[in-house]
């Protein structure tokens, strides 16, 4: 997997998380605690490659990544109830991103966010 951090809500660091444990954070979301960003820590600006999610008041999931520049701004909206269906879609987008293997291009309906 290629080098990545997760922060929590509540402020906790993971470095390198796996397969599971990212499951694990997305599962742990709540409305208090509604958000997971994974960076990419093998160089770069890791504030400029990531991929967050923030779980909606209304059980909807919002999934952004950045890749560069604010060019390079993309978010897909995976509909509620995340809990259900919504969290292995989520899981799976994100494990991917965090394994570069490009397959979360192609799972997400991404649009540009404009600035």
């Amino acid at each position: 997997m290629t080098a990545t951090r997760a922060l929590t809500a509540d402020g906790t660091v993971h470095d390198r998380p796996d397969a599971v444990l990212l499951y694990d954070l997305l599962s742990e979301l709540n409305l208090r605690f509604p958000f997971l960003v994974v960076e990419r820590a093998d160089g770069g600006a890791p504030e400029q490659r990531y991929i967050q999610v923030h779980l909606e008041e209304d059980g909807s999931c919002l999934v952004e990544y950045r890749d560069g520049g604010p060019d390079q701004h993309f978010r897909a909206v995976v509909a509620p109830p995340y809990a259900m269906k919504g969290h292995d879609e989520v899981a799976a987008l994100v494990t991917s991103w965090a394994q570069d293997d490009g397959e979360w291009r192609q799972r997400g309906n991404w649009q540009r966010v404009r600035v």
